[in-house]
């Protein structure tokens, strides 16, 4: 039998035990707190337990699995098990717990988290061993410095974090579109706001991107994003090098059918301010901002899309 191992991680956060628990519990955010989360698709939802799949970061990887979680409110616990563990791990669960610590000199509350791992594995060596505890060691403490950076900020997250989408639809294929999409590397052709883009894809599925973009008043940016493509349905990313003024960006492109034989392109995205760098007061009006930038560019690029698709060519030419 193999043989049971326990690591557990932890930080002190100068914020109430309650917002921090709130933090983890709230899964559908955490590609825009946690670093090594690209995305997260809930697949059932109660006020006690939920299923997730998620896609995430290990040791520059990207691996996906899934888990059940049981929430405990009143003693501020977060249990978790994956229900099929991807190997060399065999099983694995574990616990986050918030504990409150009382209140610091100035009054405010504090909150020690302890994230514990227990798990065994298919292929018990020492070195397979030292990797596993190694990754867990780089996301655990990764994921705790997140959360102590977003907990620490004194603004409630639900004033920085938002989504929305938008949705066109066209006449054709939903695949030309998806493929518009997926071919990011010949955007700088394509798109009149895309500059450069350079993509690997070791993986087959896993794109790895960084792009050049020209916004309105003429100014460049440079952004690196991890993209997980499921053939011709979807596209999920996460930016992994963002403007100064996000704390965390992802979302996604679904490439639906409809029964009246149209079809249809839908933009998500999931976007997390960081309010050091608003002046006092408008954290509504830079959001606003920052939705209208980027929807600006999602429409550009689903417009394209759509265009490609009615014509049934991918090599199409956008119209400016």
């Amino acid at each position: 039998m193999a043989e049971s191992r326990s690591v557990t991680h932890s930080i002190e956060i100068e914020a109430p035990a309650s917002e921090v628990y709130g933090l983890v519990a709230d899964a559908s955010r955490w590609p825009v707190v946690f670093g090594p989360t690209v995305h997260v698709d809930l697949l059932e939802h109660g006020p006690s337990e939920e299923r997730f799949r998620i896609w995430a970061f290990a040791k520059g990887a990207v691996a996906s699995w899934s888990s059940r979680r049981q929430f405990d409110a009143e003693n501020l616990t977060v249990g978790f098990r994956q229900e099929r563990s991807v190997p060399p791990i065999a099983s694995m669960g574990g616990l986050w717990e918030f504990r409150d610590l009382g209140t610091d000199a100035g009054g405010g509350r504090r909150t020690r988290v302890l994230f514990r791992h227990d798990f065994t594995l298919a292929e018990d060596t020492p070195e397979t061993l030292r990797r596993i505890t190694e990754i867990l060691d780089q996301n655990s403490t990764a994921e705790l410095e997140a959360l102590k950076n977003v907990a620490e900020l004194g603004v409630p997250v639900g004033e920085l974090v938002f989504s929305f989408e938008e949705t066109i639809e066209y006449d054709g294929e939903p695949e030309p579109a998806y493929r518009f999409v997926h071919d990011c590397a010949a955007w700088p052709e394509r798109l009149p706001h895309v500059e450069a883009v350079e993509v690997t894809e070791d993986v087959p599925g896993v794109q790895h991107m960084e792009m050049e973009t020209r916004a309105a008043d003429g100014t460049t940016h440079r952004t690196t994003s991890v993209r997980v493509c499921s053939l011709g349905e979807r596209i999920v990313y996460k930016q992994t090098k963002l403007p100064k003024v996000l704390l965390g960006h992802s979302g996604s492109w679904h490439f639906t059918k409809a029964a009246d034989g149209r079809s249809a392109i839908t933009s998500r995205h999931l976007v997390m301010l960081d309010p050091r760098q608003v002046a006092p007061g408008g954290l509504a009006e830079f959001r606003d901002q920052v939705e209208a930038t980027l929807k600006r560019s999602s429409r550009t690029t689903m417009e394209a899309a759509a265009r490609t698709a009615a014509l049934g060519s991918p090599t199409a030419t956008p119209a400016p």
